[in-house]
């Protein structure tokens, strides 16, 4: 089969230049109709690179992380090039805040899955205000996001931080979007139970809507072959909400453990097929030791590993 990304770089400056399309800021939610251009093959890195590089990369002086010991020398040369580059993209960041447009005149951050089958969707809650106002996912420097990408090697070795979200969908076969779709704002408890679980049904119908889009590129007619091999929630909040949609008192989730779940929410549109992982909050605002924070970022790295890119499906329904 011909690669779907053959004509693209994320390298490209033409493609770095490229600004979101404007998005209206919204009181409810918006089912996205805009993509991500897709293009050529990944420069996503090699199991046995990522083995070899996935260690310690965030730790700072007295932290205790697990992995495979690397000889002193190769562990602070790893260390040293993820933390130079963490602190280069807060820099860049930082020095760009006082440029940045008022929430009305922002370019707003859709989603950006494009139309092809993704190894990993990242869910948020909504945009933040920072976000909303640079149209890049997970941009403010105090959000661990990108760091936590590129310290697991998530990312692919080319991105340094939220600019390169356009690209994460035909380089990596990762894509972004939020339960809260076109709702910009930083403090979630603005956002009560029953606003946010309003959103739900929007945002099931924009991963049905990828999926079907991802189904057609490959040719399935069943329409599920497209759906990613991961969804991730950077949080429990998102989860929990959409788990207890229609749930009263004792029937309420309650308590549920991070990392891979078992169970699905009413109404939720992907197959068993596509593995649902909840994850450690990446918000600058939620308190946690950074080895705590990371763990599970490292599994899901480790599982992500598992799923070639470009994505390899045999797609059994255009057999029968």
């Amino acid at each position: 089969m011909k690669n779907p990304f053959e004509t693209f770089q994320c390298g490209n400056a033409k493609a770095h230049d490229q600004q979101p399309a404007p998005v209206t800021v919204q009181t409810q939610p918006i089912s996205s109709k805009h993509t991500v251009s897709q293009g050529s093959a990944s420069n996503f890195p090699s199991g046995d690179l990522v083995s070899s590089q996935r260690q310690k990369l965030t730790a700072s002086p007295g932290s205790q992380h697990t992995g495979t010991s690397l000889t002193s020398g190769a562990q602070a040369s790893c260390s040293n090039v993820t933390l130079s580059a963490t602190k280069s993209v807060k820099r860049k960041h930082a020095s760009k805040v006082e440029q940045l447009p008022s929430l009305q005149h922002a370019p707003g951050v859709p989603e950006k899955l494009g139309d092809h089958p993704l190894r990993l969707i990242i869910v948020g809650h909504n945009p933040s205000d920072h976000a909303w106002r640079t149209g890049h996912y997970y941009s403010n420097p105090s959000n661990w996001m990108w760091r936590i990408l590129l310290a697991t090697r998530i990312a692919p070795l080319h991105v340094t931080g939220s600019e390169h979200d356009d690209c994460m969908a035909s380089d990596a076969g990762i894509g972004f979007t939020d339960v809260g779709s076109g709702i910009p704002g930083t403090v979630s408890s603005q956002f009560d139970s029953a606003t946010f679980q309003s959103w739900g049904a929007g945002f099931y119908e924009r991963l049905s809507a990828h999926m079907s889009r991802a189904s057609d590129s490959i040719g399935c007619t069943c329409g599920k072959c497209g759906a990613p091999a991961l969804v991730a929630f950077s949080g429990k909040r998102q989860w929990s909400e959409l788990i207890n949609t229609g749930r009263k008192g004792k029937n309420k989730v309650i308590k549920f453990a991070i990392g891979p779940q078992n169970m699905r929410p009413e109404g939720w549109p992907l197959p068993d097929s596509t593995e649902v992982w909840v994850m450690t909050s990446t918000s600058g605002a939620s308190p946690m030791s950074t080895e705590a924070r990371m763990a599970p970022w490292h599994e899901l790295s480790k599982q992500l590993m598992q799923v070639s890119w470009p994505r390899q499906i045999d797609c059994s329904c255009t057999k029968s």
